[in-house]
């Protein structure tokens, strides 16, 4: 089983970031907040981004710099880490900020080993066109894919598609009723509270 933090933000744009482990493996998911050594005892083997907006990767360096751990996202979404207009650092701060780094794709079903348990790889493209939730004994990161109280994100910025996120909800959907859906930003929804 895994255990969940979410870290307190420190940014207005109020995106959640998740630290997970499982024994003493341990993941950080879409990191907004800076990495602080106190937060964990052990190896931080993934930094895994539901996708590549600026404010799901706001601190993404310190927490490269500190760890060297592997920066997981979707083939899709690659190129967006350092494309200012497509991870939206230009539209919504008029900078040329993006992450520079090495990072490695996954795809749709991939499993990821953590401890004792893995993460699978769910590919729910629509908000933008690489989304990806992260799924793992009983529990779904979705990013900005949906969101407590049956909303869902965005699909007027770059890459995002309508089309493609009413299919990916409707993926999500099709998980146990009691998976607990744990976005990007505000509070936890589970499948059968979606559904309604």
């Amino acid at each position: 089983m895994i255990s969940i933090k979410l870290l307190e933000p420190v940014h207005s744009f109020q995106s959640n970031t998740y630290l997970i482990s499982s024994g003493n493996s341990y993941a950080v998911i879409d990191p907004s907040v800076p990495y602080d050594s106190s937060l964990f005892e052990g190896e931080l083997r993934y930094i895994l981004l539901t996708h590549a907006h600026f404010d799901h990767m706001l601190d993404i360096d310190s927490w490269v710099c500190a760890t060297g751990a592997e920066v997981i996202l979707s083939l899709d979404e690659l190129p967006a880490l350092a494309d200012p207009l497509r991870n939206c650092y230009k539209l919504f701060d008029g900078s040329e900020r993006g992450y520079f780094g090495a990072a490695r794709e996954v795809k749709d079903g991939e499993a990821l080993p953590l401890g004792d348990t893995e993460i699978k790889v769910m590919a729910c493209p629509g908000h933008t066109v690489g989304s990806v939730s992260y799924v793992c004994d009983g529990y779904a990161f979705v990013g900005d894919t949906v969101f407590e109280g049956r909303g869902y994100g965005r699909v007027d910025l770059p890459t995002g598609d309508m089309r493609q996120l009413i299919d990916s909800i409707r993926r999500l959907l099709t998980l146990p009723d009691d998976t607990i859906l744990l976005p990007g930003h505000g509070g936890s929804t589970t499948v059968k509270e979606y559904k309604g």
